[in-house]
């Protein structure tokens, strides 16, 4: 086998499938993470299956990754448009969606996936490459909700996340907001008030 024993011939032809890696790894922000802005949170991923779980879902902005636990945070908003919310946090990787090539994501690539949907690839089918899945119930839009209480741990992903009312509201309920598989919103808060 004469490939075998020239791997940079193999290395040649996969890396221009892909694009150069580079500019993704030198726009690191090592230190760094966007804080309360998840879409979805994995474990047992390497960084660059982080980096492809954002470049198939159309919501996503940014990821964080901790290397130590092999943790990902896809991101529905990056440090530019949360800047409040960009902090110190030593362990962890911040990383753009625009910083990588998007023929990572392989067939996904050129998807047509809704905003709350997330690309995945499908093995073994002769007439279809991807199908979409729902990935999330969206950004809760109710009147008179305060999302910047929502716990570190909260996405908006097929999950849970916690809410309070905004200065001038009165709550009732437990303030828990439940993503249902159907991709909507069920409530258990109500905020009365003028706001």
């Amino acid at each position: 086998m004469l490939i075998f024993r020239y791997p940079w011939f193999i290395y040649s032809f996969l890396v221009p499938c892909y694009g150069s890696l580079k500019p993704g790894f030198t726009q690191l922000q090592r230190g760094h993470r966007l804080d309360r802005k998840l879409i979805q949170s994995f474990t047992d991923l390497c960084f660059l299956d982080c980096v492809i779980e954002c470049l198939v879902t159309p919501r996503c902005k940014s990821v964080n990754y901790f290397k130590g636990a092999n943790f990902c945070e896809t991101n529905y908003e990056n440090k530019t448009t949360a800047e409040t919310n960009y902090m110190d946090s030593a362990g962890w990787v911040y990383s753009e969606k625009e910083h990588w090539p998007k023929g990572l994501a392989g067939a996904c690539s050129n998807s047509n996936c809704q905003l709350n949907e997330t690309c995945k690839h499908k093995r073994y089918s002769e007439d279809k490459f991807f199908e979409c899945v729902l990935s999330d119930c969206g950004i809760p839009d109710l009147k008179g909700i305060d999302l910047n209480t929502t716990r570190r741990e909260d996405a908006i992903g097929i999950h849970r996340i916690h809410a309070s009312c905004a200065d001038g509201y009165s709550q009732s309920g437990s303030g828990r907001l439940n993503c249902q598989s159907n991709g909507e919103w069920k409530y258990d808060i109500v905020c009365e008030g003028e706001g």
